[in-house]
Parts: C-alpha cells; structure tokens; sequence
C-alpha cells in the first residue's frame, strides 16, 4: 500500500503547473528535489518507448535542484522559473553537455564550452536543466526520428509521430515529463509537435528569444516554447525574452504590456501556404471555435490572404539552405549525415541562381501579401496542421527528402513574416488524437496573440464538474 501510495505522489507531482510548483516549494509540500525524484523514476520507466531525450545529467539537476531548495528556504527565488525543470533541444549548446543535432556527424563532438544565451537565463532564472531533447537531424523536417538517436513517439499514440522538428521537447511535455521545455523553429517546428502532442507551442516574434550562433536558417528560425498552458509559456517568456547583444535581431524594442487592450479585429482562413486541404474534423473543429468565439462577442470574419501554395518556393530556398550550411564541410564529414539531408545538399547544389531568386521573389511577395491581411485584420486564426499526428511509417509520414513543407502550409509563411504563432489543442480527432489552433499576430504584439489564446484555451478547457 505504501509504494501504490508513493506512486500516487509522484504523479500529483509531475502533474504541477509551474505556478504550482512553486507555491507547493514555498508551502513546504513538496522539494525541488523530490520533484526530480518523480521525474527521474518517470524519464525512467516511459523513455523506453516514447525516446525524448538524447542526454539526461541527473546529477546537474540534483545539485540544482539543492540549490533551489536552499533559496526557498532562505527567501531568495531567483524567479517564475525557480525549481522548474526545462529541457532543452538539441540544437542548443548547454555548458558540459554535447550537442549532437541528431546526426552521426556530430556524434562525437566536443562538450559545449559555454551556454547559449537562452540558457544562460534559465540558469539565471534557477530552472532545473536536466536534459537534451531529441530533434530530427539539423532540424531539417517535421518528422520524428533521426540517424543518431531513432524514432521519437507520441505519447498519446506510440504507433504515431510526435512531430518535429522539436521531436522530443513535445513528447516529454506531452507526456508529463516536465512543463516545460525549449524548443526552435524554423518552419513550424514548435508548433507542428505542440498541435501532434495536444500542447501548447509558442512561436514568438522573430528574435524575442536570442539565438546565437547565426546559421544558414538564421533569418527563419525562433527559438520557443512548449508547454501544458498558455500561463507556463508566459513564465517561460519572462525569463527567456531579453535582449542579447549576440544577437542583433534580439535588440528590438519590445511592444509594452498594457492593463487593458482593445478587442482585436479576428479575421480566419482555412487556405494559406499550401494546396494541402484540412480533413473533415480538422474543419469541424475549427468553425466550432469560431462559433465560440462569435458566442463570447467577437466578430469574426473570413479572410483571403491570397497565398495558396508557397511550399515549392519555401523549398527550394530550404535546400539551398542546406547547401549553405555544409558547404564549408570536407566531404567525408558529409558522407556521414544522413541519406535525405545528403540528397537536399546534393539537390541544392544542382539548383541554378535563377531557380533560386525566382523562389525569393515569391515568398517577398507571399510576405506582402500577408502584410495587407493584417492591415484588416490584427489576429488571424488557421488550423496548425490539416491533420492530426500520422501514423509512422504510413503514407502521410513525409518519407525521405519529400516537400514536409506542404503540410505544413499554415506554419511556415509565419517563419518568412516573422511573426509570433500560437499553436493550441482546439479538440480531439476521431482517431482520439489532438488538433490545434494557431494564433498569429502582428509582429512583436505577442502580447495580443498571448492574451486571445488565453480566452479561447480557457473556453476550450472542459471545466470541472460542480459537485451536486
């Protein structure tokens, strides 16, 4: 009775917001390090089937987890993140730790010397860095496996994908392995395994989140957050949004927060980026949101950004990206990345200068266009994905170097506007799998997107029953 009974803790534990965490730390109910007790004995018994993490340090996480215990007790919290465990992807450096970016290329690449600056806040913050996630090699596509460490699962469905490529920062989450956890976009790789894992997955504006080193992806990718809930990604935020000197794009002026803001003009689309069409339940599920939010006093109206299909354009700088990040490499080193990325180099390096300044001139224009929709409009709501999470190895699981792009129509065009995305659970699916809704808004008003999400996730919450 009394290990049924230890179990039972142990879940109640894991199932703490980060909120609650710290309110149980200052209560005296629970301790940073029992809370890395449960996890542990979770990570432990789960990761061998769903395979989020690439690299787990215990002891790191003990020993900060003493020290976050010691603050508690002195009354000197560092901050919203203090005693919260946070993973972090692995295509981020973490000081003692490889980053191996899911490639055979770099399995045995040098221990990060430093922090990158994302995680230097979360240290700064006292979050508990415990483990690197598993992403898809590079973070090149949306699926979840990659050469170095397998397939990453959805724990709502084993048989089906997680999404990527923040593969295992989704799974984990999902899996309530922790609330938190860091992950990157360049292409909608937040928010495709946040709305695959029925989470909460926030892109902010482009730079919000310092992102050194620079890379060939460098003007598309964000850094973001996965979470269980809109307020954990707020606290998330409060700790990873500063300025960085290393990254130019970081030094923005921020929009202030305001006590009140008026109600945003929603304006809705189902077509945008891609002639991949939503399933039947996709569109189900996304006109019953409208209709509440129609019901809570908003009007809400059709619009028509004028961007059908934009993923061959998006492509083909994508390959030519790829061609620019390993060109610099010795040949037998690319020898070892993995079939598909050989073959998007090897397509990149085929591709002419004027097949490439065609494909840009598109998505300037895709961006413009997209630039007048928010001219009427100041949040545009789209399903995040046409469909819930495939089943791997079905045909809907994108196979070698496929165009994943097509399906992922309503992500990218936001990674080229740099504009912040918000994807969150909108329903469940028949198959019993989760669908999201994403939230985009004008550039660095992440605020307005934040606060829109918020009602809507608190309408979509199925609330507790009231006792007779």
């Amino acid at each position: 009775m009394a290990h049924a009974q230890t179990r039972s803790v142990d879940d109640n534990l894991l199932e703490l917001d980060c909120d609650g965490l710290a309110r149980a730390y200052l209560d005296g109910r629970t301790t940073p390090t029992q809370v890395v007790d449960a996890l542990r004995a979770a990570i432990e018994i789960g990761d061998t089937v769903i395979n989020a993490f690439c690299h787990l340090d215990w002891d790191a996480a003990y020993h900060a987890a003493r020290e976050s215990e010691q603050r508690y007790r002195d009354g000197s919290v560092l901050g919203p993140l203090d005693g919260v465990p946070v993973s972090v992807k692995d295509l981020t450096d973490v000081r003692g730790w490889p980053t191996t970016f899911g490639s055979l290329s770099m399995a045995h690449a040098d221990l990060a010397k430093a922090d990158a600056p994302s995680v230097e806040r979360l240290r700064a913050g006292g979050a508990i860095l415990f483990g690197k996630t598993t992403t898809t090699e590079f973070g090149w596509t949306i699926r979840s496996d990659n050469p170095l460490n397998g397939l990453t699962r959805n724990p709502r469905d084993p048989k089906r994908s997680a999404g990527g490529s923040s593969s295992g920062a989704a799974a984990h989450v999902a899996a309530g392995w922790g609330p938190l956890a860091l992950g990157s976009d360049a292409g909608g790789s937040v928010r495709v395994p946040g709305s695959y894992c029925g989470l909460v997955g926030f892109k902010p504006s482009f730079g919000t989140i310092p992102m050194p080193p620079s890379s060939a992806f460098t003007e598309l990718a964000h850094l973001g957050v996965l979470s269980r809930s809109i307020k954990d990604c707020r606290r998330a935020l409060s700790v990873l949004a500063d300025p960085d000197p290393r990254d130019a794009a970081s030094t923005f002026l921020r929009v202030p927060e305001h006590g009140s803001l008026p109600r945003p003009r929603v304006g809705w689309t189902l077509f945008l980026g891609s002639e991949v069409p939503p399933a039947h339940h996709v569109v189900t599920a996304f006109h019953s949101c409208l209709e509440q939010l129609r019901a809570a006093g908003y009007e809400v109206r059709e619009v028509d950004p004028g961007v059908r299909d934009c993923a061959d354009d998006m492509w083909m700088t994508w390959r030519y990206r790829v061609l620019e990040a390993f060109h610099g490499w010795p040949e037998e080193r690319r020898q070892k990345l993995g079939a598909s990325l050989r073959q998007l180099y090897a397509e990149g390096e085929a591709m002419s200068t004027t097949q490439l300044a065609i494909a840009r001139t598109r998505l300037r224009r895709m961006a413009i266009q997209l630039g007048q929709v928010f001219s009427e409009v100041d949040i545009l709501l789209t399903p995040t994905m046409p469909d819930s999470a495939p089943i791997i190895d079905s045909p809907d699981f994108p196979e070698g170097a496929e165009n994943w792009l097509k399906r992922s129509g309503y992500a990218y065009p936001f990674n080229v506007t740099g504009q912040p995305a918000l994807s969150i659970p909108m329903g469940i699916c028949p198959q019993g799998m989760p669908l999201g809704l994403q939230l985009v808004g004008l550039k660095y008003h992440d605020e307005a997107v934040l606060r829109l999400g918020e009602e809507i996730e608190a309408m979509l919450t199925p609330q507790p029953r009231t006792p007779r």
